[in-house]
């Protein structure tokens, strides 16, 4: 389908907006919620990234190693910065390269992935106009970049010495760690009509890959040619509409160990064995296209209405749910120490109780707006803001007394 239906339909749905018959409901997002908060909290440092990704769909976020944490803009540039300090590490800029002289930018929108060896990082990133980069994450160099000719919105994923990406037109390409060429590629689902948006590619045990599809499947790929394994229909399509039938597998599957989860929109939330992938060990009714977070026991959902769940892995029942941020464009979870975080369209950052789900406390931050789910590093969250601000956020600590 056209960019420009994909982009449409990104609108719909992050605005909780559905088709219900041959009209548009609009629907109003509720007030900021108001409650006292229950713990304190601090902003460590803050930094611009760029000009960060204005009004156009992105899943850029940020990421980190030991040292250093990674953020991006649309624009191509991109920044190391030390996690403790704040202080900025290296810059570059990749609308610098030659085959974004002729584009309006660099448009970087999936990423960042991290793979860390000993005292050595590299960083992947995915751009529009179909480019795949490498960068040297301690000395900030690129190192290669490969052309697919495909539209890349999600994070590209490492295993071993492959790199995975997967296009919005739902084809998987497998790369050389090294150099960057390319090893195969195999799928395509440029004829379904799908929301904006992909389900990063999730690699395992170097022997096969997990992805999402438009028509509601997860698919499984061998990592040595890329042939298809075995296909999970995950996403159940129903109304009289195209848009009301959408049912995309947009957020990345999870894989703990040998559990595997995955969830749809207008489907169905599924948890799997390894082992035997062909048959959920148990299926609830939840939709959601944002990326799942978990714990030791649950796992974290943001639903397109903005309601924020906690499911037991065991048994898929649910924990606890909260209804308070509905239609907020609420970003998918993050775990951090005993809380999940979200973030809001106008700029907040929720802590809820990761074993209530009652907020503990909130934080405003910047009015641009939280596109992308908070990372948290321990007891250390960072986010970007739309207008590319990075913040390094955490409960505050009491000095010791002597």
């Amino acid at each position: 389908m056209g960019k420009l239906s994909r982009l449409l339909l990104a609108v719909l749905v992050g605005a909780g907006i559905a088709g219900c018959s041959s009209e548009v409901d609009v629907y109003v997002p509720v007030p900021v919620p108001e409650f006292e908060n229950q713990i304190d909290l601090e902003v460590v440092w803050s930094s611009s990234v760029g000009t960060g990704v204005g009004k156009f769909f992105s899943s850029l976020h940020p990421a980190f190693d030991a040292e250093r944490v990674y953020a991006a803009s649309r624009n191509g540039d991109v920044y190391a910065f030390n996690k403790k300090s704040g202080s900025r590490i290296w810059h570059l800029d990749l609308d610098d390269e030659d085959e974004n002289d002729n584009r309006r930018s660099a448009r970087i929108s999936g990423g960042i992935t991290v793979r860390e060896d000993f005292d050595t990082s590299v960083i992947l990133l995915a751009s529009e106009n179909g480019w795949v980069y490498a960068v040297d994450g301690v000395k900030g160099e690129l190192l290669w970049k490969h052309y697919t000719g495909e539209e890349i919105l999600a994070a590209p994923a490492i295993d071993g010495d492959r790199v995975f990406a997967l296009s919005s037109h739902g084809q998987l390409f497998a790369l050389n760690m090294e150099d960057g060429s390319e090893l195969w590629s195999t799928g395509d689902d440029s004829s379904q009509f799908a929301v904006r948006g992909d389900s990063s590619p999730v690699p395992v045990q170097g022997a096969v890959v997990f992805y999402g599809t438009a028509d509601g499947k997860l698919n499984m790929v061998n990592q040595e040619r890329g042939v298809l394994l075995n296909q999970i229909k995950v996403g159940v399509p129903h109304g009289s509409t195209r848009l009301a039938r959408l049912n995309d597998v947009n957020a990345a599957p999870v894989v703990i160990s040998d559990e595997l989860y995955v969830i749809a929109l207008n489907g169905q939330f599924q948890g799997f064995n390894l082992n035997n992938p062909s048959r959920p060990v148990w299926v609830r009714q939840y939709s959601s296209v944002a990326n799942p977070a978990y714990d030791l026991s649950d796992i974290a959902i943001t639903d397109q209405s903005g309601h924020v769940y906690a499911v037991i892995r065991t048994d898929g029942s649910e924990r606890w749910s909260n209804t308070q941020l509905t239609y907020r464009n609420v970003t998918g979870p993050a775990y951090a120490g005993g809380y999940v975080v979200v973030g809001d369209y106008q700029g907040y950052l929720y802590w809820l109780d990761s074993a209530t789900g009652e907020f503990r406390a909130k934080m405003e931050l910047n009015s641009s707006g939280i596109y992308t789910a908070p990372v948290a590093d321990e007891d250390t969250v960072y986010v970007v803001s739309r207008n590319g601000t990075l913040y390094a956020i955490r409960e505050q600590r009491q000095e010791s007394e002597d």
